[in-house]
């Protein structure tokens, strides 16, 4: 398999593979802009769902998008928001409604609830105003316990779905000038669960409509609550090869390394820093240069900083790690700022977390470039 190991978006390169965190509404939370570049993150995922109801779209267009809003110079996925509203409409039907038109559900604004209908018009309109390198489009999220009649349903919607958002999508690039050399991209999201008849279907109706790059969607977790690899593989096999593949919502350091195996260039996830600030420190077990990440991908472990073992380890996290929180604090420190509940617990152990993220790419980078030369 010929690995794709980069996109020219607006005239730069986006260096394959690569994991983006969450900054679901405009932040990391606990870091600022300058703790993520010094660790060596590229890029972020905003949600425009959650967005729209805090600042709101219009707020950021008069900041000129998100970036200039959060003081974030790198990259920007501005994910649809499908995900969030159709999970807390499927959860309760009062949250709101789905039709062929769109998502009506209730939105949280400064003081009050408002019901708002998004559709894929809105939604590519706002991911404007946010300002993101990379559209996702408003997709209809298969739930894990979809029979065979709302799976079809789900596949048919995402696909007209999509065909409206490539069709806002070029209208906004004509309105604001764009041409192919600085535009953004926009990614079709594969939907059918674990039907693979339909995720075949819905994946060959992407293709024709047109894609810069093409999203893993659906809950691609089985019922031990542990990654479904095959649902992964088959979506690998389904998408271009000489377009992106993004695997919307993987994120551990395993199924990074299996997904890149399989095909997948792009991750992004909640894990690294909601992990970190719930006392969930990363660290390999061996280091990179010892190990065949492929043959050993769970070449990692968890440090419980909370536990009392760590109440005198005068030693960093690990001592392979180059980050700031390593070079310069103890696990006793860690365990003692969390015994405290002091807020600077959260952004060391976040500045770890994803250093080890970014290790991880670069160590990938290294591999698949050493295979292809």
């Amino acid at each position: 398999m010929s690995y794709l190991k980069k996109v020219t978006i607006k005239g730069k390169e986006l260096l394959f593979p690569n994991f983006f965190p969450d900054a679901t509404r405009g932040v990391v939370r606990s870091v600022d802009s300058g703790d993520l570049k010094q660790v060596g993150i590229e890029g972020l995922v905003v949600n425009t769902y959650h967005l729209l109801s805090h600042p709101g779209s219009h707020l950021l267009k008069k900041f000129g998008g998100i970036k200039k809003f959060m003081n974030w110079n790198g990259w920007v996925i501005s994910d649809s928001g499908g995900f969030q509203v159709l999970s807390m409409v499927f959860k309760n039907k009062k949250m709101g409604r789905i039709t062929p038109k769109g998502v009506t559900f209730y939105l949280d604004t400064l003081n009050h609830r408002k019901p708002y209908l998004l559709t894929p018009e809105k939604s590519i309109q706002t991911q404007f105003r946010i300002g993101a390198d990379i559209m996702v489009c408003l997709d209809f999220f298969t739930p894990p316990n979809a029979d065979e009649l709302m799976t079809k349903r789900s596949v048919d919607m995402t696909i007209e779905w999509a065909k409206r958002c490539k069709e806002e999508f070029l209208e906004q690039l004509e309105n604001h000038h764009y041409n192919q050399s600085n535009r953004p991209l926009l990614f079709g999201v594969v939907q059918g669960g674990t039907n693979y008849k339909e995720r075949t279907r819905c994946a060959r109706e992407l293709i024709k409509i047109g894609f810069d790059g093409f999203g893993l969607g659906g809950w691609p977790v089985n019922d031990q609550g542990e990654i479904d690899y095959e649902f992964l593989k088959v979506d690998a096999q389904l998408m271009p090869d000489n377009k992106p593949k993004y695997a919307l919502g993987i994120g551990n350091p395993a199924a990074i390394i299996k997904a890149v195996e399989m095909g997948f260039n792009l991750f992004d996830c909640v894990l690294p820093t909601r992990d970190a600030r719930h006392q969930r420190l990363y660290r390999f077990k061996k280091d990179l240069t010892e190990v065949d990440l492929f043959d050993y991908p769970d070449n990692f472990e968890f440090v419980q900083i909370k536990k009392e073992i760590y109440k005198s380890a005068f030693y960093p996290i690990d001592k392979n790690c180059d980050c700031y929180t390593c070079r310069n604090y103890s696990l006793a420190y860690l365990h003692h700022l969390f015994k405290i509940r002091d807020s600077l617990a959260w952004r060391l152990a976040t500045i770890h977390n994803l250093r080890l993220y970014t290790r991880l790419i670069q160590f990938l980078r290294g591999i698949i470039n050493e295979q292809e030369d």
